[in-house]
């Protein structure tokens, strides 16, 4: 059996990755995954229950975002569900804002208490239907220069609906599997990057990061 994975062999996993991860904030990525476990008994938050996979299909898939090489300022997880792969991003770039967005409330509810748990800062949570987000909330038009989403829908729905909140030049990143498709185009976005990565045991799989950049 593997030892459980704690702050120091999280950034050592992640920087075999390709994600340079700061002790602290590795700290804190792991008191969120524990948190969401805890209440993962209660509310439906992800369906991987043991903790070591969890730290690889959750925390390890979302620091792969590493491998874009941005440095993002407003950042926008649309669909975020259970907080990743948000708090990732808001791990690795401790000055950038970031925005975990749902449309179900207790989901919310569960991600605002992990962030309090785990003392992770630069995050909040937004209870929102990303398709009503443009019209109900004016302020959060063209407001983010980066969108991540993972396993909310088809990466052309998440495209459409990503592309109202980005603000001209902005990116879109989606987790895809490893045999996705990565258009070369989404209305006014197109492909950047296509960047394939392996995650370790004990959930070893290959996947794909899509990235498409919003024309100026």
């Amino acid at each position: 059996m593997n030892e459980a994975t704690d702050p120091s062999s999280l950034v050592a996993r992640a920087k075999a990755l390709g994600a340079s991860l700061a002790p602290d904030r590795a700290e804190r990525l792991l008191a969120y995954l524990d948190a969401m476990l805890t209440l993962n008994e209660q509310i439906n938050l992800t369906a991987v229950r043991d903790r070591e996979q969890a730290v690889v299909l959750h925390v390890l898939d979302g620091l792969a975002f590493a491998l874009c090489a941005m440095q993002p300022r407003y950042v926008l997880d649309l669909g975020s569900g259970n907080g990743f792969p948000g708090v990732c991003v808001a791990a690795l770039h401790p000055g950038a804002s970031v925005v975990l967005l749902d449309r179900t409330g207790k989901k919310v509810r569960a991600m605002g208490s992990c962030l309090l748990t785990a003392h992770l800062d630069g995050v909040e949570t937004m209870h929102l239907d990303a398709a009503q987000a443009p019209a109900l909330r004016r302020d959060l038009r063209h407001a983010f220069d980066l969108v991540v989403a993972r396993a909310v829908s088809r990466p052309a729905a998440v495209a459409e609906l990503a592309d109202p909140l980005l603000r001209p030049g902005g990116h879109l990143v989606l987790w895809l599997e490893a045999d996705a498709e990565v258009p070369p185009r989404f209305g006014s976005m197109r492909r950047a990057q296509a960047l394939r990565y392996e995650l370790p045991e004990p959930a070893a799989r290959q996947r794909l990061l899509g990235h498409w950049r919003k024309g100026s």
